[in-house]
């Protein structure tokens, strides 16, 4: 935990910078805001990687007819850089270009999904010819 209030004294002490800075140097802010992000999910990994070797773990034992594990960790990826991304363009100005990050990771997230959703045809399929 004590990497954890370290993450958190880096962004308190960003936010600072960045709202002192912003007023005269904005380039210099966005730049700083980006580098804190970086180390911030790097630091986020660290916290996941366990996680992420068990659900994977969990992943390798599953069906391949349902693979639903590997793909909703991969979407649950996208949507965390998606995010991250909208709020870094955003607070760079560009509000324009992070809603396209928005519409570019939807897009990503519901290609992903599509065999989870051929899945679910198929059961319901399945229950409705059982019926």
């Amino acid at each position: 935990m004590e990497t954890f209030w370290k993450a958190i004294a880096v962004i308190i002490l960003t936010v600072i910078l960045g709202v002192t800075l912003g007023k005269t140097e904005k380039d210099i802010s966005v730049v700083l805001s980006v580098a804190a992000c970086s180390i911030i999910m790097i630091i986020a990994m660290q916290y996941l990687e366990e996680v992420i070797a068990f659900l994977w773990q969990l992943s390798s034992k599953e069906s391949e007819q349902i693979p639903s594990i590997k793909i909703i960790l991969k979407i649950t990826g996208v949507a965390l850089v998606t995010e991250l991304t909208t709020l870094v363009s955003s607070d760079a100005g560009n509000s324009s270009l992070g809603k396209a990050v928005d519409i570019l990771g939807n897009a990503a997230i519901l290609n992903l999904a599509l065999p989870l959703f051929e899945t679910f045809l198929t059961i319901l399929q399945e229950l409705m010819g059982l019926i």
